[in-house]
């Protein structure tokens, strides 16, 4: 490997924690997201409530998704999901799920479970960030191996 290579190597691991930075940032912001989601759906896990619903369509290229309607007061409100147990059929009465401050946050599922699928990726993500770091931290231990063809 020539001279020139060798150095332009040891000047791009110089400035690599900010690349680290921009590799790390998604992958924080997707773990701070999935702890708010999970923060979120457990507020309205500890005040819902359950409602009679109609199945009402089916959007099979769409995540084979269900829309479904109910009624709270008088008010008709709507929502889409994707079955995660079995799937409904057109007409069908459902259980829905809804937070009674805010109707329009509903669902099909309990949203006790929705809280805990929504640190799905967490432990992925969390491990992506602890092996960079790992990986950083290693990398600044390594004893600098002077280039060749230059005076220590």
């Amino acid at each position: 490997m020539s001279t020139i290579v060798k150095q332009r190597l040891g000047q791009r691991w110089s400035y690599s924690s900010w690349w680290n930075l921009v590799v790390v940032l998604p992958w924080s912001l997707g773990a701070v997201l999935a702890i708010h989601g999970w923060m979120k759906d457990g507020e309205v896990a500890k005040r819902e409530r359950t409602v009679l619903g109609t199945i009402t369509a089916h959007q099979p290229a769409n995540h084979n998704r269900y829309g479904y309607t109910f009624s709270l007061n008088g008010q008709s409100y709507s929502g889409w999901e994707t079955p995660r147990k079995e799937e409904p059929l057109i007409g069908q009465l459902v259980t829905v799920y809804y937070d009674p401050a805010d109707p329009t946050q509903n669902a099909l599922t309990d949203f006790a479970e929705l809280k805990i699928e929504s640190l799905g990726p967490l432990p992925v993500l969390l491990l992506g960030i602890g092996g960079l770091v790992f990986f950083v931290l290693q990398r600044g231990r390594r004893p600098t191996t002077p280039i060749l063809g230059q005076d220590s």
